[in-house]
């Protein structure tokens, strides 16, 4: 029998799967509570499933091929944390950025609490300035 942190790690992946590497927001609700709340760092918080949608549809209309790929997952009883490199290519609007036609590849970390086998609240650190540099938005400095 699966442990409670194996079932949530199975969830999360298929949540991951379904929702954002086949670009299906509507499945959202499947996964998620609908009062889910969304914590995404600079790109700020979002409360609700409605919320979430629509926050998702907007992502996939910027980024349509994107995939993300999980790297690593660690868990416990009601907490999930996966790390992945996420691609794609920026084809639409992008928070008010036109579309360049350019490749992006970026580090994420999701961390995802579940309730009784729902997301009940997720923290998305997204490399947004990575991000932002490879669509021409920002010019880092170099670091090396």
């Amino acid at each position: 029998m699966k442990s409670k942190a194996q079932l949530n790690v199975d969830i999360a992946r298929e949540y991951v799967q379904k929702v954002f590497n086949e670009h299906n927001p509507s499945l959202a609700k499947e996964y998620c509570t609908p009062d889910v709340k969304w914590h995404g760092g600079t790109l700020g918080t979002m409360d609700g499933i409605d919320s979430l949608t629509a926050l998702l549809v907007g992502f996939f209309g910027a980024f349509p091929d994107l995939h993300a790929t999980e790297y690593d997952v660690i868990a416990d009883d009601n907490k999930v944390a996966m790390r992945f490199v996420v691609e794609a290519t920026h084809t639409g609007n992008l928070v008010g950025i036109e579309a360049t036609g350019k490749k992006v590849r970026w580090d994420a970390v999701d961390v995802y609490h579940f309730k009784d086998g729902k997301i009940v609240e997720e923290w998305a650190a997204d490399d947004m300035a990575a991000v932002m540099h490879q669509v021409g938005a920002v010019k880092l400095p170099y670091l090396g």
